[in-house]
């Protein structure tokens, strides 16, 4: 998620092999050794493989598959949704897809219902075009939205035709892969393909009804200081007036969905502060300090949303007419299992004390551009909605939306601003912003708690009612 600044917004075991090895490659990451291309991974890089805290009748296991391994699992009567993990056992960070490094993804390749229809086909998904521009996948049952290395969980339903359609009961198949499996059979992959990556393999199937609780870990990542001149710490947060402004402000977010928040806050080690208390922001691999910190959950079993507050993230490069103040480890997250390296998100808290509690209206009303609390609090519950299911309602450029049919959406054809339109199929597409998205029903969303861009004025918080069958459908709420 971002902001504009001016709106006040397991170390991996190396397998040898020699260098006549077909197989092998010379590994940057491993000063230049010749190794299989799923064992160039450094060596400090914690790739944990964890079990769900889920009722066993929920978890359905697997163990370690290797890519192209057609997988059985079964689908009870009356399940709600369906969550496919795959944790990486051995498998490679990147690879080369027209002429651009990627994630190695973990996402199946297919998937069947019992009565042998494929519903999701990940070579071919994502491509239905929008009449005004761009992608828009509602009308597929699934939708994958890329960017799961190391650590991949599918969930459906997320889109309008499985909400409707929901989740038949029977024997369902799916095909264990990743981006490098499949680089060993498209065109335009250039390295990184093998056959051989291995993923310990999970189903996770939820029952109906809708759930409405959920718990929430707010893990104290950067050094903060309240109000009142102490460390913020969680003996303290539990009672300082402005974390639990943001509290009260991130828990009425949710209460629109339906959803009560149950909130706790966890401390770090010292050590650990130093480490991710101020995180690069577009550093997002697996292996790099955000999603290390991930696995700092795994200190605190159990099936709860784990919420990161860091010092600030900072952007090394890119655009600089925003600012990133949140990030989530994958959309959806692995929920049920913490300690992964995707298992939670980041938010920053670095306008949680910047002011006193007197610009912070009463009644129930919120003032993100300047009441720090209630700011924090809506990139927690952004990020919480990633994590559960929810895409952007509309993508920056105004060329991609969500799965979902009753989210307004803001084309750039139709929304951008009159000197702005020649741009929207060109090169170097304008940013919508959540005012050009608030106008009418053909130009909307700004106001949706989905919105790419937080801004104070026009950002409401507001869910559409597929938005919350989604996030409540999920493992995670209960």
């Amino acid at each position: 998620m971002t902001r504009l600044p001016t709106l006040i917004l397991a170390a991996s075991l190396v397998t040898a092999c020699s260098s006549s090895d077909p197989e092998c490659q010379p590994c940057a990451l491993l000063n230049n050794a010749c190794v299989q291309p799923a064992d160039c991974v450094p060596s400090e890089c914690s790739r944990p493989v964890v079990s769900s805290s889920l009722p066993s009748g929920q978890v359905q296991k697997f163990g370690t598959q290797q890519v192209g391994k057609e997988i059985s699992f079964t689908v009870p009567a009356n399940t709600g949704s369906v969550t496919i993990v795959h944790q990486a056992t051995t498998a490679g960070l990147t690879i080369v897809y027209k002429g651009t490094e990627i994630d190695n993804s973990a996402v199946p390749l297919t998937v069947k219902q019992p009565n042998g229809q494929v519903v999701y086909d990940d070579t071919t998904a994502g491509t239905d075009s929008n009449p005004d521009g761009g992608t828009d996948p509602s009308g597929d049952y699934a939708f994958y939205g890329g960017g799961t290395p190391s650590t991949g969980a599918f969930t459906f339903p997320n889109t309008t035709t499985s909400l409707n359609g929901g989740v038949p009961a029977g024997t369902w198949k799916f095909v264990v892969n990743d981006y490098a499996n499949e680089c060993t059979f498209l065109s335009g992959c250039t390295d990184g393909g093998t056959t051989a990556d291995s993923y310990d393999v999970s189903v996770i199937t939820r029952p109906l009804p809708q759930g409405s609780t959920l718990d929430v870990a707010f893990y104290i990542i950067g050094n903060m200081t309240t109000l009142g001149g102490q460390a913020l710490t969680a003996a303290n947060a539990a009672t300082d007036s402005t974390v639990q402004r943001m509290v009260q402000t991130f828990k009425a977010v949710l209460a629109t969905a339906g959803i009560t928040a149950n909130v706790v806050f966890f401390d770090v080690s010292a050590t650990e502060r130093a480490r991710f208390g101020t995180l690069t922001a577009n550093s997002t691999g697996p292996c790099d300090e955000l999603n290390q910190m991930f696995t700092l959950s795994a200190a605190h079993p159990g099936n709860t949303m784990s919420l990161f507050l860091v010092q600030n993230l900072r952007v090394d490069s890119g655009n600089s007419s925003t600012t990133v103040i949140g990030i989530d480890g994958t959309i959806p997250g692995p929920s049920s299992f913490n300690g992964t390296v995707h298992s939670g998100a980041v938010v920053s808290a670095a306008d949680l004390f910047a002011a006193n509690l007197q610009s912070c209206p009463g009644n129930g009303a919120v003032n993100i551009g300047g009441c720090g609390p209630d700011e924090v609090a809506f990139i927690g519950a952004h990020e919480t909605g990633h994590f559960l299911g929810l895409f952007h309602t509309t993508e920056q450029e105004g060329a991609d939306f969500d799965s979902l049919t009753d989210t307004p959406k803001c084309p750039c054809l139709n929304c951008a601003a009159a000197v702005d339109l020649p741009k929207c199929t060109g090169s170097s597409p304008p940013l919508l912003t959540a005012g050009r998205c608030n106008t009418s029903s053909s130009c909307g969303g700004g106001d949706n708690l989905m919105f790419w861009l937080l801004a104070p004025g026009t950002s409401r918080g507001t869910l559409s009612a597929q938005q919350i069958q989604v996030i409540r459908l999920n493992a995670a709420v209960h």
